[in-house]
């Protein structure tokens, strides 16, 4: 399989949504499989609550397990970190592991939210908008430092 280049790929908000929360998970001492479950439970729930079905956002185990049981009912599937790898690490090829991940690990080691990060990358908020892996690597690059 040829190596995507970054413009190749086409990321969203749902992708960011993923990879910030499993980052940060990651951080917050989860291991790989937890955070990727999160990645996908925060994900899905966001695509719900945009749909209209918000429910405001909580903290905690017991209220991710809530979550992730709601997710899972939309999906009609069991949230797993396959799934994860499935629908955003694969999607974005070696992207994904090469500069997409610890671009985030980084933002979010300098202190910045999800809202934040979403301001940064400019994805415009048309349901479906996407942005380039270049477009991402040129608005990271503006990203304040640690």
């Amino acid at each position: 399989m040829a190596k995507r280049r970054s413009d190749d790929v086409s990321i969203g908000k749902f992708d960011i949504l993923a990879a910030y929360t499993y980052a940060k998970a990651l951080l917050d001492g989860l291991d790989e499989d937890r955070a990727k479950e999160r990645g996908m439970v925060a994900a899905i729930m966001g695509a719900r609550a945009r749909l209209g079905f918000g429910k405001k956002a909580k903290h905690g185990d017991s209220d991710y397990e809530a979550d992730r049981k709601a997710a899972e009912k939309k999906r009609k599937t069991t949230i797993t970190a396959e799934s994860f790898d499935h629908q955003v690490a694969d999607k974005l090829g070696p992207f994904f592991a090469d500069e997409f991940a610890p671009a985030l690990t980084k933002l979010i080691e300098a202190g910045l939210s999800y809202d934040e990060v979403k301001r940064l990358v400019k994805i415009p908020p048309l349901w479906g908008a996407k942005i380039t892996g270049e477009q991402f690597r040129q608005r990271v690059a503006k990203a304040p430092r640690k």
